[in-house]
Order: C-alpha cells, then structure tokens, then sequence
C-alpha cells in the first residue's frame, strides 16, 4: 500500500500500511494527539489503515500535524508490490508463456512443444 495524504485547512486524512499494521503504535500516538487543544477529533479506521485529525487551523496547521505524523513512522512506505502490481505481473507471465506455446506449436508441432512447455 502506497501512503496517501489528503490537506484541507482543518482536517488531515493519513492512509498506510503502517497505521493498518502497528494498532498499538498508532492508538498510543492518537491518545497523545487528543490531548492538544487544537485536535478537535480524530477518527481511527485500523482496517482501512487510516486516520482522520480534525483540527483548528488557527492553533495548529497542517504542515505541523503532518511532521508529527511523520516522526512517528505513519508516513513509511514499504515496497511491497500492491494488488493490481502483482496481478498484472501474474497476468503478463501466463500471456507470454500462451503465446509462445501457440509459436512453439506452430514451428514443431503439438507433441513437441507440449513436452517442452512442460518441461519449462
């Protein structure tokens, strides 16, 4: 999962695969983050890997909020390959290997390229 962020002036949206693997992390930090004055709610969805801080802007900007996050680790990306990158890797490969048992096929006959492809 790739993280996304999402600024408004008074509220901050954090999606990540952290918030949605690190519950105890991320409910110690959000107990802190309610104590300031400035943070009007947070919505916490563990599942969804997200968090949405709302917050008076004339107390505490965005930007702020954001290098709090960050400093915490919310914002880490990891490298895992996403759904839709593994599908079409998958995808591609099982293509690939159809067409060339169609060429195999073609060039030296259903027999041998049945051995050949099982062989592969």
């Amino acid at each position: 999962m790739n993280c996304y962020v999402h600024k408004t002036q008074q509220r901050l949206r954090v999606r990540s695969e952290f918030i949605r693997e690190n519950k105890l992390q991320v409910c110690t930090l959000i107990e802190q983050l309610e104590l300031i004055d400035a943070v009007k709610h947070v919505k916490h969805q563990q599942y969804a890997g997200s968090v949405a801080i709302t917050f008076d802007n004339k107390e505490l900007d965005c930007d702020s909020l954001l290098e709090i996050l960050e400093s915490h680790g919310w914002l880490v990306e990891n490298n895992k390959p996403s759904f839709v990158e593994t599908a079409v890797t998958t995808g591609t490969k099982t293509f690939v290997k159809g067409v060339a048992g169609i060429a195999l096929s073609r060039l030296v006959g259903p027999a041998v390229s049945k051995m050949i492809m099982s062989a592969a």
